[in-house]
């Protein structure tokens, strides 16, 4: 399937790449637009308008809006939501971050845009970054969860 989100990719959209690639859709295929542009026919977008799986600010992000659509259930990933809406909700009031891992891991994948020459190499290095976060918080819960 093609999925379809703003270029430029930072924290929920790097993140929500991740999640559908290892736990949505193996097969996922990205492709980068303007945010005014349409979303192409038979894609599914997010993060753009008019797309379902956006988020609504304070209330969640792509990634929890992603969860809830596909019905994934797995306790790490839900770790990983709180860490990345701590990080969305307060990244103008960083004093505000609740989660001790929220600034290490968020900053890493805001960073990944900037060390990156294209939105693809920017999202494969994400799904790097997160399978690790994955599978750290997995050994550190003991959580017993799909892997990805």
């Amino acid at each position: 399937m093609l999925w379809v989100t703003r270029e430029k990719p930072h924290v929920d959209r790097c993140a929500s790449a991740w999640l559908i690639k290892r736990f949505v859709d193996r097969q996922a295929n990205f492709q980068f637009i303007a945010k005014g542009d349409e979303i192409p026919n038979r894609a599914i977008g997010f993060t753009l308008p008019k797309a379902e799986l956006s988020p609504v600010e304070g209330v969640k992000t792509t990634f929890d809006a992603i969860m809830e659509k596909y019905q994934v259930n797995d306790a790490v990933l839900r770790k990983i939501g709180d860490i990345i809406r701590d990080f969305e909700f307060h990244e103008a009031r960083l004093e505000e971050i609740q989660l001790k891992e929220t600034l290490g891991a968020c900053y890493i994948l805001k960073g990944l845009e900037k060390t990156s020459k294209t939105d693809e190499e920017t999202i494969t290095k994400a799904i790097v970054v997160m399978d690790a976060l994955y599978a750290s918080l997995k050994d550190h819960r003991g959580a017993t969860s799909a892997s990805p």
